[in-house]
């Protein structure tokens, strides 16, 4: 009856688990060069795309907003209005953009 108790406490004392991963020997000596070749291969997309890249065009620079600057445009509406069209651009604040100056004033 031992025997048998024995069997059945060393039974209880059984745990199962999950069998570890067999080591793939080939795997671990290529893991340093599969590396290395991910990394060489990114590289060179990303100096082929700054390659590819178009350069941006010239930023022409805008009058600077005086009277006297304005003024020297007032002959040529044209131009006036091209750069007042310029200016509203980069000196307003944007109106539509959600949180803006138009939602900030509405709290009033």
């Amino acid at each position: 009856m031992t025997e048998f108790d024995d069997l059945e406490s060393h039974l209880r004392e059984f745990r199962p688990r999950r069998p570890a991963a067999i080591p793939d020997e080939r795997l671990q000596r290529l893991r340093g060069p599969i590396w290395l070749g991910v990394a060489a291969g990114m590289a060179a997309a990303m100096f082929i795309a700054l390659r590819l890249q178009k350069p941006a065009p010239p930023v022409e620079p805008l009058p600077a907003a005086t009277l006297g600057a304005l003024n020297a445009l007032a002959d040529r509406p044209e131009a006036l209005d091209a750069a007042l069209t310029k200016m509203s651009r980069t000196t307003l604040p944007d109106v539509t953009q959600p949180g803006g100056v138009l939602q900030s004033l509405s709290k009033f």
